[in-house]
C-alpha cells in the first residue's frame, strides 16, 4: 500500500500528535502480533508464496519507500509511479526472501525509525497541506505515512496470525 486510505476521507483532525499517536498504536498491534510468534513460527509460509518473515521484510520495503518519496519530493522531484503496486511488491519480495530473520526484523525496525524521523523532521505544511506537494493529489503526507504505516500494519495482521500452512 502507497496510496492512503481515500474511501475513509481527510481526517481534518489530525496533527502531528495525532498522526504520530496512531502510528504507535499501530506499531503496537504489530509488536504484539510478532511478540506472539516464536522465532520458528516467522517463517512458517502463510500462503502459496509468503512466509510471516516476508511480510515484515514487505512492511519494511514500503515504510522505506515513504521516507524516500518525501526526499523526492523535498528535492523537487516526483516519486516513481511508473511501477504498478502488485510489480512492486513481487521486486520486494525477490529482493527480501533469501534475508535472514534477524536482519529483516532490525532492517523494519530501523526502517520504522526512519519513518518517525522523517515525520519529526517534517513542517506542518508538509504533512497536513494536501497541496504542499502536487504528487499527493491533494490527500496530505501525513496520510501517506499512515498508508505505509499504521494502515499498512492492520491490513497484513491476519496474515502473521493465521495458521501456517
Amino acid at each position: 500500500m502507497t496510496r492512503p486510505d481515500t474511501d475513509a476521507g481527510h481526517d481534518h483532525t489530525m496533527n502531528r500528535t495525532t498522526l504520530v499517536a496512531r502510528i504507535a498504536a499501530g506499531r503496537d498491534r504489530l509488536d504484539a502480533a510478532v511478540a506472539a510468534l516464536a522465532g520458528d513460527a516467522m517463517l512458517d509460509r502463510i500462503d502459496d508464496t509468503w512466509t510471516r518473515k516476508d511480510v515484515i521484510a514487505h512492511l519494511e520495503a514500503w515504510e522505506r519507500r515513504v521516507v524516500e518519496n518525501l526526499v523526492t519530493l523535498r528535492g523537487g522531484g516526483t516519486p516513481d509511479g511508473s511501477v504498478e503496486t502488485d510489480d512492486l511488491n513481487e521486486r520486494f519480495f525477490r529482493l527480501d526472501r533469501d534475508r535472514s530473520l534477524d536482519d529483516v526484523l532490525a532492517g523494519e525496525r530501523d526502517a520504522y525509525r526512519s519513518v518517525l524521523t522523517a515525520i519529526a523532521g517534517a513542517t506542518d505544511e508538509e504533512l497536513f497541506d494536501g497541496q504542499h506537494f502536487a504528487w499527493t493529489e491533494g490527500d496530505p503526507l501525513a496520510e501517506w505515512f499512515r498508508g505505509n504505516t499504521d494502515e499498512h500494519y492492520d491490513e497484513h495482521l491476519e496474515q502473521l496470525t493465521r495458521a501456517a500452512r
